[in-house]
């Protein structure tokens, strides 16, 4: 069987002899970051037996929230440069603005015994750490095998491809330097890839606070219409005063529905306490309605589908089927929210046997906002589509 390969060397295959950190009782631990991650690594590493020194964050001092750990500015440590080659530094980081491969090469300047990734730590604490995003042990990759295999072939440019390998390698191989960078452009309308039709229609699932609407404003794009869900309330009354702002800019006629999108209409819960990565979730703590794009829009003949809706993208694209084969939009699908969206999601829309190009792009750090776009074939060159220049 093929293997996946990356632009200059092969991925390293899942289940390779290569043992992950676990600390050893009393072992001495610098964590680096200072916010929510690292707080609920702290704990982690103190169960598992880990000897936390201090913490490590460019404000110093500033940092609030982890317990009695003190924190120092990179640098500032209170050891000396022999007493760091004994320690080991864990990176305490996860988030879409982190530059892990930097933080990776500082932490080893400073001359740290050992510095140990994310991936790397989730392999081993997992279990302690929880469900995060993307993050999963070898075992998951190697179980899905066939089928990264089959989504590496998907692609239509290297970028992507080589986007897919990187985030792979990274994931599995606990590589920093693959950790991918943001792609040039917004997030959903990337300067290297084809935009959809003008004028737009464009549905929004996972609107948040029509970050996406004021991004359409930005470039310049003649905008027909809206269908727009967000299930969160708190981020609904911001985004109906950005779309009623948006509407009276744009012309285009904007409808607001406070729910979330699914693969079947229902009354289910939604986790409200996550801020913008609020869920669907069975521990949830407020109910809400969730709504199939088929039952909700049974007419309409879209352009352009976003989805960001927290790791409920398959489901929803399952519920938009009939839409989808109807109107062919442009659909640009966030693919971090779950391990396995990474190659389920362009092998579902694959599946569909529709005339799609599938591109991949990174518009965060550590592999977050990475989006699936799939852009019908035969659209006008992107200088048409209404961009204003």
């Amino acid at each position: 069987m093929r293997t996946l390969a990356a632009p200059e060397r092969d991925m390293r295959v899942p289940g390779e002899n290569v043992t992950p950190w676990r600390p050893a009782l009393g072992e001495r631990v610098v964590l680096y970051g200072g916010g929510a991650f690292a707080r609920s690594l702290l704990t982690v590493l103190r169960n598992a037996g880990a000897n936390v020194l201090f913490a490590l964050d460019r404000r110093g001092g500033t940092v609030p929230g982890l317990d009695d750990l003190r924190v120092h500015a990179p640098g500032s440590e209170p050891i000396s440069h022999d007493e760091r080659r004994s320690c080991t530094a864990v990176v305490g980081v996860f988030n879409r603005d982190a530059d892990v491969e930097r933080i990776e090469e500082l932490l080893r300047s400073l001359g740290y015994g050992r510095v140990v990734g994310v991936p790397e730590l989730y392999e081993s604490l997992g279990a302690a750490l929880g469900e995060r995003f993307w993050l999963a042990g070898r075992d998951f990759y190697a179980a899905h095998r066939e089928r990264i295999e089959a989504a590496a072939d998907v692609w239509a440019d290297a970028a992507s491809r080589d986007l897919f390998r990187s985030l792979l390698r990274f994931r599995v191989d606990w590589d920093s330097s693959a950790a991918p960078r943001p792609a040039d452009g917004a997030q959903y309308f990337p300067v290297d890839v084809p935009a959809g039709e003008s004028p737009v229609s464009f549905v929004d699932c996972g609107a948040f606070d029509g970050d996406t609407l004021a991004t359409l404003a930005d470039l310049g794009r003649s905008v027909e219409q809206v269908y727009a869900f967000e299930p969160d309330l708190r981020h609904f009354a911001r985004l109906s005063v950005r779309a009623a702002e948006f509407a009276r800019a744009t012309g285009a006629h904007v409808s607001l529905w406070p729910c979330a999108v699914a693969a079947t209409s229902q009354t289910t819960w939604f986790r409200s306490d996550s801020g913008e990565a609020g869920r669907l979730s069975a521990d949830g703590d407020v109910p809400v309605t969730t709504l199939a794009l088929d039952e909700a829009l049974p007419s309409a003949v879209p352009t352009d589908v976003k989805m960001d809706v927290e790791g409920a993208e398959l489901d929803a694209l399952r519920g938009a089927e009939r839409l989808i084969r109807r109107a062919v939009p442009r659909l640009a699908i966030c693919v971090y929210h779950r391990p396995e969206h990474l190659w389920e999601i362009p092998l579902f829309v694959r599946g569909m046997g529709l005339p799609y190009e599938l591109f991949l792009r990174s518009h965060g750090y550590l592999g977050f906002d990475t989006v699936m776009y799939a852009v019908p074939r035969n659209r006008p060159p992107r200088s048409t589509q209404g961009v204003i220049r």
